[in-house]
């Protein structure tokens, strides 16, 4: 009977060390080397969500293009959008190649054969520019020359890009985990398991970094150690909608149409993911009359059709695309219906928004800016083959990359 007792007592308390990641507060791992963060200059989108709160965000006004100032050709469709810094534009192709491009006329400055498909958009961060593999390496080379500095094998499949602020580099992978890897010296400062494959970037800001995995789970850890603070499920599927960061919420989308706030400082207590689910429950067997309230939620809105694409966020609004064609805006506090404008073609790229306009890439090849007051279309303009990749500000160019495996930089006159 004591020894039963005392099996009990051990699996409890594993279970809750397993589940509240006491070890990582115990043993805490290494900090970062250096507090190293990409750039915010004018002209600059330094990595995929131009910030590391991945906020698609600029707020210095893109181009009206009136024509194809460039176009960069590889042998297979462009599916990551190029890191733009200090007059450079630096791509990750599907041909296996990591290429430096003089961002006003597309001529090669230096290339670094990966061998290895991408669909990850680089990260520029200090003199270095990070990038990642599809089989899963992520590898770090010089900025001015392409010389490797440093390698590190995930042994994981890799989709997602990587995100870098303040000295580490957070990236998911296949292996259903987050990985905080040091920017200067590519060591692994943690790593944190996930429900399910991480498929899209993370988002980061101060103590929080947010992650969203195919296993319907949006996971928010520990800067510092990659302690659990909170899991948030969505009851939805995810397809590679990407997590933002707004202040002090965070902002996703799921399949099934619905956009979520949930603040992102919310902590989960011992017994607290319990007591939701008993909840639950009493509600579904209508025992208690008020349905429960998960743990970190402010909004959540059911839009409709599918929003499988990261989202875009100011301060004031949250925007996103839909499978249906459409693009839609949505109060960032409460989540109030704001616009919705139908583009006349399918979407298959994340939007951008740009100061006051929302930007977005169509299949039918236009690239399409549409008002964030408003929702009216400002312009449209023709690259002539489907876009598969978001679009990019810097300077005074736009750069797209197509189905036909082109970069395009579109500027005016």
């Amino acid at each position: 009977m004591i020894l039963a007792l005392i099996i009990v007592i051990g699996l409890v308390t594993w279970n809750q060390v397993a589940i509240f990641d006491v070890i990582p507060r115990v043993f805490p791992p290494p900090g970062a080397s250096s507090e190293i963060t990409p750039s915010l200059a004018a002209g600059d989108w330094s990595q995929v969500g131009r910030d590391p709160q991945s906020s698609r965000f600029t707020p210095y006004e893109a181009p009206v293009p009136e024509r194809i100032k460039w176009k960069f050709p590889t042998d297979d469709p462009i599916l990551a959008s190029p890191s733009v810094v200090d007059g450079v534009a630096y791509l990750t192709t599907n041909d296996g190649r990591l290429v430096a491009l003089e961002a006003e006329s597309g001529v090669v400055i230096w290339e670094h054969v990966t061998g290895e498909r991408s669909s990850s958009s680089p990260a520029v961060a200090g003199d270095l520019v990070i990038s990642a593999t599809r089989p899963g390496e992520v590898i770090a080379v010089n900025r001015d020359s392409g010389q490797l500095v440093w390698t590190v094998d995930l042994r994981s499949p890799i989709y997602a890009s990587p995100v870098v602020g303040d000295g580490t580099v957070y990236i998911g992978s296949g292996a259903s985990k987050l990985f905080a890897i040091d920017v200067l010296t590519g060591d692994l400062r943690w790593e944190a398991r996930t429900r399910d494959w991480v498929v899209a970037p993370a988002a980061y800001s101060g103590s929080t970094v947010v992650v969203a995995s195919q296993g319907k789970v949006v996971d928010i850890f520990d800067t510092k150690n990659g302690r659990r603070r909170l899991k948030y499920n969505t009851g939805k599927v995810r397809f590679g909608g990407a997590p933002l960061i707004q202040g002090d919420l965070a902002y996703f989308s799921s399949d099934g149409g619905v956009v979520w706030a949930i603040d992102r400082n919310a902590q989960t207590f011992p017994t607290e993911r319990f007591l939701f689910h008993a909840k639950i429950n009493l509600y579904v067997w209508q025992l208690i009359s008020s349905r429960p309230v998960q743990l970190g939620s402010i909004w959540s809105k059911r839009i409709g059709s599918d929003i499988n694409l990261a989202l875009a966020a100011t301060e004031q609004a949250v925007f996103g695309a839909k499978s249906d064609g459409s693009v839609f805006a949505r109060g960032a506090l409460r989540g109030e219906d704001l616009w919705s404008t139908k583009l006349g073609s399918d979407i298959e790229v994340a939007p951008i928004v740009a100061a006051d306009k929302v930007l977005v890439g169509t299949v039918d090849g236009d690239v399409i800016a549409v008002d964030t007051q408003s929702g009216i279309i400002q312009w449209d303009f023709p690259i002539g083959a489907a876009i598969t990749s978001s679009p990019v500000v810097a300077g005074n160019s736009i750069y797209v990359g197509a189905a036909d495996g082109s970069l395009y930089a579109i500027g005016a006159q």
